[in-house]
């Protein structure tokens, strides 16, 4: 029965990491035709109805119950900047670079949890931050001219997913994750709306593919964390991240095939070192949980 519920589990974290990459696959497709906050928006709507269904079917009358209603509040504030740095990086830089720095959150968690969480970190996870630290140095070469906004939005984007993931792991503790999502991506729509509001410039007219990949965008985007919900009934927390790091070769060869994106030597060699140092991270993390 374990070996049963591992195997659900793999597939549902795999099948996830997939919609990931369709997830920055299409905001880098539909990134030159409009703003940031048009994408933002309708991947926002479009992703609604769906997690309604789920919540509805998974919690029935409860679908909007919230106990910890400050921390949703936070999960909101920085589930919507991460979001936003994210899609600000893959419109502005290769996506396998985007990718890498997104991906390496989890070196900001690490460094995050004895303050937030007061949790310990010993000297191997303290080392495989250091490492993970160098490797984002590498990856978005600060001493270079070639510096520019995009590798700060793809390092923000991390920074905001690691508070995110802590925020996360708080209402774990009360909350079922299938109405976080719908209240997190409901409020997103309407802070979006608002925005338009009072900035109607921000919406770019669509129609046509541009619409339809939208929508697309939307639903992949919901499917993307269904799956993932369910991959965390089935699978350690650690094994679920340690599996999430196949979308960065992923997104460097997709980057490379359709959109025509390298990476330098230099950069592939800040990748792997951040791949290994989050790797380091979730085996230290798995070996602290079966004590």
């Amino acid at each position: 029965m374990d070996s049963y519920k591992t195997i659900i589990g793999i597939i549902c974290t795999l099948t996830a990491v997939l919609f990931g990459l369709g997830t920055g696959m299409l905001v880098k497709k539909v990134g030159t035709d409009v703003t940031v906050i048009t994408t933002l928006f309708y991947r926002f709507l479009f992703s609604v109805p769906l997690l309604l269904l789920f919540a509805l079917v998974a919690r029935k009358s409860k679908f909007l119950e919230i106990k910890q209603k400050r921390t949703l509040i936070l999960r909101i504030i920085f589930g919507f900047s991460g979001i936003t740095f994210w899609f600000l990086a893959v419109r502005s830089m290769p996506l396998g670079q985007a990718t890498t720095l997104f991906q390496s959150s989890v070196i900001f968690v690490t460094l995050l949890s004895p303050l937030l969480l007061g949790e310990k970190v010993g000297p191997v996870r303290w080392s495989a931050v250091l490492a993970g630290l160098i490797g984002i140095i590498i990856v978005t070469e600060p001493f270079s001219s070639a510096l520019n906004a995009a590798a700060l939005y793809g390092v923000m984007a991390a920074f905001s997913g690691a508070i995110l993931a802590i925020l996360l792991r708080k209402l774990g503790r009360s909350d079922k994750p299938t109405s976080v999502a719908l209240w997190y991506n409901f409020a997103g729509a309407v802070i979006l709306g608002f925005v338009i509001i009072y900035a109607p410039e921000q919406l770019s007219p669509i129609g046509g593919q541009i619409l339809i990949d939208l929508i697309l965008l939307g639903v992949v985007a919901s499917v993307l964390q269904i799956f993932f919900t369910t991959a965390y009934k089935y699978l350690d927390a650690v094994v679920v991240s340690a599996l999430r790091y196949i979308q960065i070769p992923l997104s460097g060869v997709a980057g490379y095939f359709l959109f025509a994106e390298t990476m330098s030597s230099s950069q592939i060699l800040g990748a792997l070192i951040i791949i290994t140092s989050c790797l380091v991270i979730a085996w230290r993390e798995f070996i602290r949980n079966e004590k």
